[in-house]
């Protein structure tokens, strides 16, 4: 392809605009933006100037052999290794390389391997902690008494902090063998409604939880995802859980209750059930479909002393304490 000889006026905007999922939109701005802000960091005039402004600059120059996009792709690459994480360095060089190739400046093969020659593998920098029985009970006995509710609820369901905190209690289903959360279309990411269930502690710590409450507030949860946060970071870092890495803050996180349900879930039942319960995309799948409702709640509850954590439960399911 070569090169086009008309640069448009707006050629970042027009290449967002060609996305419709926000977070894609999102993520590409904030890459291409980077991108230009790095390479023309020697331009006064251009430090704070718009991705547009900046990238008319920048096809000009690349138009008229002033720069070459090869090059300022591979030290850009190159510079991005010695400020962040191997996975984040390879995204934004993923999607910088991508909108040039949309605007007509694509790189060859050989270019392609050079450039990835230079970056380290895509894995994270940060280890996390361990996900183990004894460490999600001790955070939950370290958050404040709702959010340890909330934390109960996440291990058990699988569900994201954003879908769990916009949820109502009409959405919850008390009436059935286990405790069923209804999650609406419009909370999820992928914009498409599904079922989840909780174990009985979960059910029965939410139910004392609701019960306890003195108000008419129809939310299932009564703190905000700043708030959540924040407590978990305060509970990982007073349970000593805490570490820095290459100077990062790496801890227990809200994501850790999703990855515990999915694995811990598969160990003993259904892998694409517990993908399809924790709103994996792509998890209406053909081997899901083979279930019904019934036996999705049955691969569960094969699953459910395997995401319980509190002791009086592991009695009641003959577990240690790992």
């Amino acid at each position: 392809m070569r090169p086009r000889k008309i640069i448009p006026e707006t050629p970042v905007t027009d290449f967002l605009n060609s996305y419709p999922n926000k977070k894609t939109r999102e993520n590409y701005r904030v890459a291409i933006t980077h991108f230009l802000h790095t390479v023309c960091r020697s331009s006064r005039s251009g430090k704070f100037a718009k991705p547009d402004v900046l990238a008319v600059r920048y096809f000009a120059d690349l138009k008229n052999g002033v720069r070459n996009h090869f090059h300022d792709l591979k030290n850009y690459g190159i510079l991005l290794t010695e400020k962040y994480a191997p996975t984040t360095t390879s995204l934004y060089l993923s999607l910088a390389s991508i909108w040039l190739d949309e605007n007509g400046y694509p790189l060859t093969r050989r270019e392609k391997f050079r450039i990835s020659a230079l970056l380290p593998p895509p894995y994270p920098l940060d280890r996390e902690v361990e996900i183990k029985r004894s460490t999600f009970r001790a955070i939950y006995n370290a958050l404040p008494e709702d959010v340890s509710v909330l934390f109960l609820v996440q291990i058990a369901s699988g569900m994201r902090l954003g879908e769990a905190l916009a949820l109502r209690k009409s959405d919850v289903d008390w009436d059935g063998e286990r405790v069923e959360i209804k999650i609406p279309a419009d909370i999820t990411k992928t914009k498409a409604a599904r079922t989840t269930y909780l174990t009985e502690e979960a059910g029965f710590v939410l139910l004392e939880y609701l019960q306890s409450r003195r108000d008419d507030d129809d939310r299932l949860f009564l703190i905000t995802y700043h708030q959540a946060q924040k407590s978990m970071r305060d509970a990982s870092r007073d349970m000593g859980f805490t570490h820095e890495i290459n100077g990062r803050k790496v801890g227990v996180h809200w994501h850790m209750t999703r990855k515990w349900f999915i694995s811990r879930f598969s160990l003993v039942a259904s892998k694409d059930v517990a993908e399809h319960l924790a709103g994996h995309e792509g998890y209406l799948s053909r081997s899901y479909r083979r279930y019904s409702k019934k036996q999705a709640l049955k691969e569960y509850q094969k699953a459910e002393a395997k995401l319980s954590i509190l002791r009086e439960y592991e009695v009641y399911y003959g577990l240690g304490g790992i």
